[in-house]
């Protein structure tokens, strides 16, 4: 089946190298094709490349990449501002470690990563680990060309083993073979394979993790692991060949044939030449009186067929649910409330999105976590980490203010304060006003105190009297 999830009723320590290498030829047969049309696809090699037609036609292959902008996009919207982690009692320097194993690994850079990569393949894969002689926890990308997770066949579907893998090749550049590692919840063990049947050939030793989890994370693009345009390739297909047509129509005019009739231009093929090129250079044409010249086209009806554009590209938008950012109807006037309406589908979509990746980055807390309770023997529950993501969307900060304005008073000044786009931390903030109220009412006090005693020290005059 394609796309399916890769289930079994063994436990972990059941994995054998000879198991491993099933599921790895099972991956390439069913899996890699579809990923590849996907990857393919993001980086612009498109079907209209393969058209052929005879040499003496115009054969323009355009590549308009509405791909790349869906996955662009989409994972930008997700995650073009970094997710933040809090406690829901607020205090934070009980999750300090995580975080700051999270600051170490790069963990933002790593998030858009995997966030454009479920955009394209519909799935991501990350590796927990630990360099060797190193006790700092690194995250690595796996493609999923070359990565899958393998679940249990219960209702709950938790993982058993993970796989990372890639080819190897002898020195004259022929592959001979694969080379990777299998991840259980207790150790990871290196392995090669044969080209062929898939044989093991060699079998490393197994190297025990203390992430008390597998520590190849899976997350998933939305519930059936569908890329974002995976669903508009053949609207894209449409597209570009609408565009290359055009283009050869364009060309054909200017190659037109010239029809001459009640004229002939020479008795031999030498005369005929020198007639036509003298017509070229000269741009002289001498027929008789009753002779015609005319350029033989074809009617080509350009408002239908940018009708048809329109209707196309219209359609690509509506079923990714990404707007065109180049519609008039994005303009630099809407309010904030008419934006959110012209963005509502891809907030849905963003919803679906968030929430896997949500699961996503807290199986990657439990690993750090399950790891930092191994090294420093203390214990803390991830569930309590709050997950925040934010979009990258512009804001109408004039509308902010007014809003902040009006419910000053009537809400919470923190939860005000989280409104404003450029706010990152609102307690913060608060504290910074307090502050900055403290220090005005001490220099009111000092000036009023200036004041009362310039007016005693002041001496009175005998005219005062």
């Amino acid at each position: 089946m394609i796309n399916d999830i890769f289930t079994t009723s063994l436990t972990g320590n059941e994995i054998t190298p000879e198991i491993a290498a099933k599921f790895i030829r099972r991956h390439l047969s069913n899996d890699v094709p579809r990923l590849e049309t996907l990857y393919n696809y993001y980086i612009g090699e498109q079907s209209i490349l393969n058209r052929r037609k005879d040499k003496k036609l115009s054969n323009n292959r355009l590549v308009i990449n509405h791909a790349a902008y869906i996955a662009n996009f989409t994972a930008g919207y997700l995650l073009g501002t970094p997710v933040s982690y809090s406690l829901l009692d607020e205090d934070n320097e009980k999750i300090q470690p995580i975080l700051d194993a999270l600051k170490t690994a790069d963990a933002p850079t790593q998030d858009a990563d995997l966030a454009l990569d479920g955009a394209i393949f519909g799935r991501s894969y990350e590796l927990v680990y630990v360099a060797e002689n190193d006790t700092k926890i690194k995250l690595a990308r796996l493609s999923p060309l070359n990565a899958f997770v393998v679940y249990d066949d219960t209702v709950e579907q938790k993982p058993v083993f993970g796989i990372h893998y890639y080819p190897i090749y002898d020195v004259s550049g022929l592959q001979t073979g694969y080379k990777g590692i299998i991840a259980t919840d207790t150790y990871i063990q290196d392995i090669t394979l044969s080209l062929g049947a898939g044989d093991v050939t060699t079998v490393g030793n197994p190297i025990q993790h203390f992430f008390g989890k597998v520590p190849i994370d899976e997350i998933y693009n939305n519930g059936q692991r569908l890329g974002d345009f995976e669903n508009v390739i053949s609207l894209i297909d449409a597209y570009n060949l609408l565009q290359s047509d055009r283009l050869n129509d364009k060309e054909q005019f200017v190659n037109a044939l010239l029809v001459i009739k009640g004229q002939i231009l020479g008795d031999t093929e030498e005369e005929k030449r020198e007639a036509l090129d003298g017509m070229k250079e000269n741009k002289v044409m001498e027929l008789a009186a009753d002779g015609e010249a005319a350029f033989l086209t074809r009617q080509f009806d350009e408002s239908s067929v940018e009708v048809y554009k329109n209707s196309i590209v219209n359609d690509i938008h509506k079923i990714s649910c990404v707007p065109d950012m180049s519609d008039q109807n994005f303009a630099g006037n809407v309010s904030g409330v008419a934006m959110k309406y012209k963005l509502l589908a891809l907030e849905q979509l963003a919803k679906v999105k968030q929430r896997f990746f949500t699961e996503g980055l807290r199986y990657r807390l439990e690993c750090i976590s399950n790891f930092l309770r191994f090294k420093t023997t203390s214990s803390f529950d991830v569930g309590e980490i709050d997950i925040t993501f934010k979009r990258s969307l512009p804001a109408n900060k004039i509308e902010q203010a007014q809003m902040v304005s009006m419910l000053n008073g009537i809400v919470p000044q923190e939860y005000l304060l989280s409104q404003i786009d450029f706010v990152s931390d609102p307690k913060k903030a608060m504290e910074l006003i307090e502050e900055e109220k403290q220090a005005a009412e001490e220099r009111a006090m000092q000036t009023q105190q200036a004041l009362m005693n310039m007016e005693y020290n002041t001496p009175i005059k005998r005219s005062d009297v």
